[in-house]
C-alpha cells in the first residue's frame, strides 16, 4: 500500500536512519468532529425558520447575522483545530526507532520513541464491525527495560503496522 511507504524526513532524525513510514489515524475518527460540525452548521438556519416571522426580527436582523457570523468562525476553527489534530498525531517508523507523536493541545505536544531491538511484542485489537469492515485498530506495543508499553488507537491497517514495527513487511 503506498500509504505506508514514505521517503518523509523529520525533526530529530538520526544520521544513517531512514523513515520506513507515516502513520496517521484511520479517516474515520474525523467524522465524528465532521458531523458534529455539519449539526453546528445547521443550527443558526433552523433557529431562522424560528425567528424569522417575529415581530422584532426585523429591527434585530442585523445583529442576528453578525453573532451568527461569530458563530460561524468559532465553528470553523474548531473543525479545523480537530484537522489539526488529525495531522499532527503520527506515529513514525524508521529502521532504527518507532516515534509517537501526541499532538494534545494548540501548543502542548507529547513525543515517545523507542528502539525497534526493543520490542519485545507487539499487539492488534480490532474491536467492532466497523473496525473490522474498515479495517481499523489500535496497536500496542510493549517494549523491555524502563519504557514499558506504547498505545496507539484507531490505525488503519493494523496488522500491517504490526508486520512493518516488527520488521516482516
Amino acid at each position: 500500500m503506498p500509504i505506508f511507504t514514505t521517503t518523509n524526513s523529520f525533526k530529530g532524525q538520526r544520521e544513517n536512519e531512514t523513515t520506513v513510514s507515516v502513520i496517521r489515524k484511520h479517516w474515520i475518527t474525523l467524522l465524528g468532529p465532521a458531523l458534529i460540525t455539519l449539526f453546528l452548521v445547521s443550527l443558526p438556519f433552523v433557529a431562522y425558520s424560528f425567528i424569522a416571522d417575529m415581530a422584532w426580527y426585523p429591527v434585530f436582523s442585523d445583529l442576528y447575522w453578525f453573532l451568527i457570523g461569530l458563530y460561524f468562525l468559532v465553528v470553523w476553527n474548531l473543525f479545523f483545530y480537530n484537522i489539526m489534530l488529525y495531522f499532527l498525531n503520527t506515529m513514525i517508523v524508521t529502521n532504527i526507532r518507532v516515534i509517537g507523536n501526541e499532538q494534545k493541545g494548540l501548543f502542548a505536544n507529547t513525543i515517545n520513541e523507542f528502539e525497534r531491538d526493543k520490542i519485545q511484542n507487539v499487539s492488534v485489537k480490532i474491536n467492532g464491525l466497523l473496525a473490522s469492515l474498515l479495517d481499523y485498530g489500535d496497536v500496542e506495543v510493549q517494549t523491555a527495560g524502563t519504557e514499558g508499553s506504547f498505545h496507539f488507537s484507531s490505525l488503519p491497517c493494523p496488522k500491517k503496522v504490526q508486520d512493518i514495527i516488527t520488521g516482516h513487511n
